[in-house]
C-alpha cells in the first residue's frame, strides 16, 4: 500500500442526461451513483477496495445511508464530490460524502455506515484490525464529520402506494446482489406522480436488512406519514422477508 497522507478523496463529475429527470435536474439515484463511484475510487486509493479484500474473501456492504439535499444541479453542470472514511469500530466503518458546485456552494451531503460481508456464508464478519490501522490516525474529529445515521425508521403499517419489480441481470452489482442504488429507486417509484411534480426531495434515509438476488420478486410499499413525509419498505414476495426500510422528506 502506498503511503497515505490524506484520506479525503475529491473528484469532479459532469451531470449526464441519464442521471436527470424531466426537469433536467440530477435525481437522487443519479447522485447516489456519483457518490458510490467516488467511494470506490477512494477505497482503491486507500488500499481497502474489494480487490484488496480478496484475501479475506470479503466485501463491503452498505448498511445505512442518510442524504440531505440542498440544491440539485442540472444537466451539464460540473460538481465536485468529496468523500472520506469518518471512523470505524469492530463491525462497522463510516463514510461521509459532500457535493459542491463550481462556486463551492454545498449541494448535498450523505453519511453512511458499512459492514464487511464474508462472501461464502453471506454474513457479517468482524473487520480485521489491520484494515483500518493504516488510516485511523487520519480520521477527522467527530465534530468535523456528519452525524452518523441512527435511530429507527418508521415501518409501513398501512400501504397507501405500491410498486412491484423483479431483480434482473443488470440490477446486480459485483457482490451478485441487487445494487443498493436500485433499492432507493424502487422505494421512490412507489410514490405517485403528483409528489414529484409538486414537491422537492430534501432528505432520504435508508436501512438495508437483507440481500435481494437475481429473479427475486420485490414488493415496494409506501405509507404517507404526513403531507411532507413518507415511509418506504421493500419485501421479497416469495417469503415476505423485509429487505430495506426507508423514509423520504419533501418540501
Amino acid at each position: 500500500m502506498s503511503q497515505i497522507t490524506d484520506i479525503k478523496y475529491r473528484t469532479d463529475f459532469t451531470v449526464r442526461a441519464a442521471e436527470t429527470d424531466y426537469t433536467r435536474q440530477l435525481t437522487l439515484p443519479g447522485l447516489l451513483r456519483v457518490f458510490h463511484e467516488a467511494s470506490l475510487q477512494s477505497v482503491i486509493k486507500l488500499g481497502l477496495s474489494i480487490w484488496h479484500l480478496e484475501k479475506y474473501n470479503a466485501s463491503w456492504v452498505l448498511l445505512r445511508k442518510e442524504v440531505n439535499l440542498y440544491k440539485m444541479p442540472v444537466l451539464g453542470d460540473s460538481i465536485t464530490v468529496e468523500t472520506f472514511p469518518s471512523g470505524a469500530d469492530r463491525h462497522l466503518t463510516y463514510r461521509d460524502f459532500k457535493a459542491f458546485d463550481q462556486q463551492g456552494n454545498l449541494l448535498a451531503t450523505a453519511s453512511s455506515s458499512w459492514l464487511l460481508m464474508e462472501l461464502n456464508e453471506r454474513k457479517m464478519m468482524a473487520i480485521p484490525p489491520e484494515l483500518v490501522q493504516s488510516i485511523e490516525r487520519f480520521f477527522p474529529d467527530l465534530s468535523d464529520c456528519l452525524p452518523r445515521p441512527s435511530g429507527k425508521l418508521p415501518l409501513v403499517s398501512n400501504e397507501d402506494f405500491e410498486w412491484n419489480a423483479q431483480v434482473g441481470w443488470f440490477d446486480l452489482d459485483f457482490n451478485y446482489h441487487l445494487n443498493n442504488v436500485t433499492y432507493a429507486s424502487w422505494m421512490l417509484n412507489a410514490l405517485p406522480e403528483s409528489v414529484f411534480k409538486s414537491k422537492t426531495l430534501s432528505n432520504f434515509q435508508i436501512r438495508y436488512t437483507k440481500e435481494a438476488l437475481l429473479n427475486d420478486q420485490i414488493h415496494c410499499s409506501t405509507q404517507q406519514i404526513n403531507e411532507f413525509q413518507f415511509s418506504h419498505q421493500l419485501n421479497r414476495v416469495s417469503d415476505g422477508a423485509d429487505l430495506a426500510y426507508g423514509k423520504s422528506s419533501w418540501i
